[in-house]
């Protein structure tokens, strides 16, 4: 029996009651109803955009200390599809560059990169909350919060100031921010329909500032998304569950609490090679589930997942006496993904069955975020610290599709992962609690962070910001079956710790014109793979040390209602670049180690300019370089260059945008042993093609006084206009000769379209 929609329904439940009860103890209390949250409010209608400041894509604060990135709720609301994840929303800034195969937030990414650096290099933070796994610091865009929950994105593209918590400080961070609740009460559903059988219906309800409860508030939202996706096989159907609530308590102090539930099931097709595309075309992914295609590898019944998250947080912000400020979140997130992959025709007894994997990849994550500032007229000091533990149960096990079905453990004497000898780990036996895993492990993380920093406001004009963070991260891993060819049991633990520092200047040069300049240095802990999978008797040669970043940074902003823009420089000095070592001859690492690293460098700018009668203008770019700093190669996944031009269009009713996007070609190689060596152990290198992309929104709003109804809005989406055929290479085989079958590639969605209709009662 499935148990798990009852216990969010109870989960659900017990946060509902927690929120009155809080609510009745704050008007109990005689709260006030002003409250100190800045709120990200999503109107369906609002007024017009006169301005580049309000039409603006992207751009950036004058406070900011260092380069950054705003994509506004009214950019999220109209310019992007409400199938979008995080990843499609971001796409759009400078030096970012998402990989998408099956439509607007309809699969996971398949690269999101800010600089070059691939996901799990750069934090992904949602009101301030790092998540993410832990193996590996990467992220799943689909699987938390789709766009109708994100009231703003921030990319900060630098580790920040000392203050900046997180796991991945070293390549930057994507900050996304959640709506809050309107202070009006209202009722607002969106449906919307588009390509590849895409159909979502969203609804949201809003309390409005309550007067009985001191003046709460409350968002409500449920999503139901379904989908056939661009390619074959891709299927998607999601259900998000949202609630947000907001209490003042006197006049001082707000408690927020959140809970967001998301369940998801999706096909899983890979990448293609050439050949694949030529025979079955430019959207094949995985092949339909009947007679013919029974052994074959990539039907569909063989490759799917089914995915289960959720995220919740109790926070309080307080202004206390005399200049000080508190701010702290508790919170807890979860992520429960099994993986039906990696097919296998039968051999021996198992001859004419299908054999395959199951993987499953479940933590449950509980921390605190502190925070406590006090401003004067000299400046601005702020401490805290950041405590998160993560207990991540993960395996991966075999089944016999034709005898034990899609999920059962196969213990028959023909099992994908039995014993290879009676000398392996005795737990690999028959009858023991490893046979038939590939791995069945337990790794538990545990990370802290304490920070302290002080702005000194110089003169009128300059402050200095100046801050150390100590970090420490520690893994522990009591693996039954580690992840090595052996299958050995492992017992280990590792600690990495670092104090970083971070200086940054800002001067004001008018009340429309800010510099700033930043050195700063951002840190990342190897991942559990490089750290214990190796045989036991090779576990001492290992030879890893955390990532660190120093990042040397200047910019300047410039914002005024006619014309805004940004531009920066960077070069970052990135040391310990992990690599593994030769195999042994189980096919296992024998070490990991680290090269030097790499320099990255680069100039990037954004800017608006608003013509006239409702229109503005929009560009950004990027110019990008990394090369490894012994073998002087370029580093894999970082384009060259990347660029976005745009029309924003906002009038009488109508609005509307029209953007390109430009991401240069990248290396791709076949291997990577050591890029402290010339040639850094490659056979071959290749590079992606140069693409551009554009998109184009249009819509129509309208608000009534009087009536049921309150405003309308209707919008429609074209992705990839001028249906460009477009495939980025993703990995290439060592020879040539064999890259007809051998190289594979991510094939983008052509044309798309997307019809939206929302309403406010």
């Amino acid at each position: 029996m499935n148990t798990q929609p009852r216990k969010h329904r109870i989960l659900f439940q017990l946060m509902l009651t927690a929120l009155l009860a809080l609510s009745l103890q704050a008007a109990d209390a005689g709260s006030s109803t002003n409250s100190t949250a800045v709120r990200l409010e999503d109107f369906e209608v609002r007024a017009q955009r006169l301005s580049a400041l309000t039409q603006a894509l992207t751009d950036s604060s004058l406070a900011a200390r260092q380069p950054q990135s705003v994509l506004t709720l009214e950019y999220i609301s109209n310019n992007v599809a409400p199938t979008a994840d995080y990843a499609t929303i971001a796409a759009l800034a400078p030096s970012v560059v998402n990989i998408e195969t099956n439509g607007p937030g309809l699969s996971e990414a398949k690269h999101t990169t800010i600089r070059g650096i691939d996901d799990g290099g750069y934090n992904v933070t949602y009101d301030g909350i790092p998540f993410g796994d832990y193996n590996t610091f990467t992220h799943h865009t689909t699987s938390y919060f789709p766009a109708k929950l994100i009231g703003k994105i921030v990319v900060d593209r630098g580790p920040g100031t000392a203050s900046t918590i997180g796991n991945a400080t070293f390549g930057g961070t994507m900050a996304l921010y959640s709506k809050d609740p309107r202070t009006v009460q209202s009722f607002v559903p969106t449906l919307s329909q588009g390509s590849y059988h895409t159909q979502l219906a969203h609804f949201e309800a809003n309390t409005g500032d309550l007067a009985a409860l001191g003046g709460g508030s409350a968002i409500f939202s449920y999503q139901r998304m379904t989908t056939d996706g661009f390619r074959t096989g891709g299927d998607m159907a999601r259900d998000t569950y949202n609630v947000k609530y907001l209490q003042p308590i006197g006049r001082d102090t707000t408690l927020t609490l959140l809970s967001s539930i998301n369940r998801i099931s999706f096909g899983n097709p890979g990448t293609v090679t050439q050949s694949q595309i030529d025979l079955f075309g430019r959207n094949f992914g995985l092949k339909e589930n009947n007679e013919a295609n029974k052994m074959d590898l990539l039907n569909r019944k063989y490759n799917y997942q089914d995915k289960k998250a959720d995220f919740e947080y109790i926070g309080i912000e307080s202004n206390l006496s005399s200049g000080w400020h508190l701010e702290n979140k508790v919170y807890t997130y979860s992520y429960n993904n099994k993986s039906h992959e990696k097919p296998k025709a039968g051999s021996g007894g198992a001859v004419g069955k299908m054999l395959g994997s199951v993987k499953l990849n479940e933590y449950r994550t509980y921390g605190d975020s502190f925070l406590l500032t006090h401003e004067s007229a000299m400046g601005i000091f702020k401490t805290g610290f950041w405590y998160d533990k993560t207990k991540n149960h993960r395996h991966t096990y075999g089944v016999n599709y034709d005898t034990t079905g899609a999920d059962a453990i196969d213990l028959t004497a023909d099992a994908l992962y039995k014993a290879a000898a009676p000398g392996g780990n005795p737990l690999t036996l028959p009858g023991q609690a490893g046979y038939n895993y590939k791995y069945l492990l337990l790794d538990q993380n545990t990370t802290f962070q304490a920070f302290a920093e002080y702005l000194w406001q110089v003169t009128a004009e300059f402050n200095l910001n100046a801050g150390v963070k100590y970090q420490k991260f520690t893994r522990d891993i009591d693996a039954i079956v580690n992840q090595t060819s052996g299958r050995q049991a492992l017992m280990a633990t590792r600690t990495d710790k670092k104090a970083t520092p971070s200086l940054t200047g800002h001067y004001t040069l008018t009340k429309d014109w800010s510099a700033y300049a930043e050195i700063a240095q951002g840190f990342q802990s190897p991942s559990e793979a490089n750290s214990f999978y190796v045989d036991n008797s090779n576990l001492g040669k290992i030879n890893i040390q955390p990532q660190i970043s120093t990042n040397y940074q200047i910019g300047t902003v410039f914002k005024q209602d006619r014309f805004n823009a940004d531009f920066n420089l960077y070069y970052i000095d990135f040391k310990n670049y992990a690599y593994s070592g030769p195999n042994d001859s189980s096919g296992d690492p024998t070490y990991y180690g680290i090269a030097q690293g790499a320099y990255y460098s680069g100039a990037e700018a954004q800017a608006t300019f608003y013509v006239g009668s409702g229109m503005s203008a929009y560009a950004n770019g990027s110019i990008n370089n990394a090369v490894f700093k012994g073998s002087k190669l370029d580093v894999p996944t970082v384009p060259t260059t990347t660029a976005a031009l745009g029309l924003i269009f906002d009038q009488g009713g109508f609005f509307g945008s029209y953007t390109k996007k430009y991401v240069g070609n990248w290396a791709v190689y076949d291997k990577i042993t050591n890029p402290d060596v010339i040639g850094a152990g490659a056979s071959r290198v290749a590079y992606s093609n140069y693409y551009w992309l554009d998109d184009v929104s249009i819509g129509y709003g309208q608000k009534y006084t009087h009536g049921f109804i309150r405003s309308f809005k209707v919008r429609f989406q074209v992705g990839n206009i001028f249906d460009r055929k477009i495939q980025v290479l993703d990995g290439i085989t060592s020879s040539a000769a064999s890259a007809y079958t051998g190289d594979v590639f991510n094939v983008l969605p052509g044309r798309n379209y997307f019809l939206t209709l929302s309403a406010e009662f």
